[in-house]
């Protein structure tokens, strides 16, 4: 594909028809070159077809987000400026992976573990509930229904996934922003205050009771 002035400047304003272009110019390159590097030991994960094409969608995605495009410069090969991209989603990935014991110590609010600092029995009284319905008041259409699939639900990641045409690791993402803000807001009505967030989950801060 050819970067020149005209393409390079429609790129960077979101033209719907080149990003088709790049994306068709360049997903296929991109995923032979994450599953060689898989078969060569680096990221063996990637040898699975669902883990290549959740990764190959999440490069791309951010690829394609306005301050990256606008980061392109047309004379680097952009094959090179998408593995840049798709190395750190696979290392954001494994640092995630190496998490995952404490993220199902808190899989969903409602359930309860030593870490959670009672969350889940808070969350059944009902003044709380009350403070719940206004949080989720404040939340986007999207966020609203990833939020009922999760927390009221308990839909699994990989099927609210589906639900909300994401991939899994958009909606790991969005579901920690929930998280986070819920505990802030939480927080801000003087609830669950020795409390923080780390890494997916809710914990209690040292030298807190």
């Amino acid at each position: 594909m050819e970067w020149d002035d005209d393409t390079l400047r429609r790129f960077r304003e979101g033209t719907p028809e080149v990003l088709a272009d790049v994306y068709r110019a360049h997903a296929e390159p991109l995923a032979r070159l994450l599953k060689a590097a898989a078969w060569r030991g680096a990221f063996t994960r990637l040898r699975n077809a669902m883990e290549l094409e959740n990764t190959l969608l999440e490069t791309f995605a951010r690829a394609f987000e306005p301050r990256t495009r606008a980061a392109y410069n047309g004379t680097r090969p952009y094959a090179h400026f998408l593995m840049g991209i798709a190395r750190n989603v696979l290392l954001e990935q494994s640092r995630e992976r190496e998490m995952v014991g404490r993220d199902e110590a808190f899989e969903g609010l409602t359930e309860s573990s030593p870490e959670d600092g009672g969350l889940a029995e808070l969350l059944e009284d009902r003044e709380v509930e009350a403070l719940l319905a206004a949080f989720k008041d404040g939340l986007s259409r999207e966020e609203h229904r990833l939020f009922e699939l999760r927390f009221a639900e308990g839909v699994a990641q990989e099927e609210a996934a589906t639900a909300l045409g994401l991939t899994r690791i958009q909606v790991r993402r969005r579901e920690f922003g929930l998280k986070s803000r819920l505990l802030g807001f939480l927080q801000s009505k003087g609830y669950l205050e020795d409390l923080e967030t780390q890494g997916w989950s809710f914990f209690r801060r040292r030298g807190t009771r």
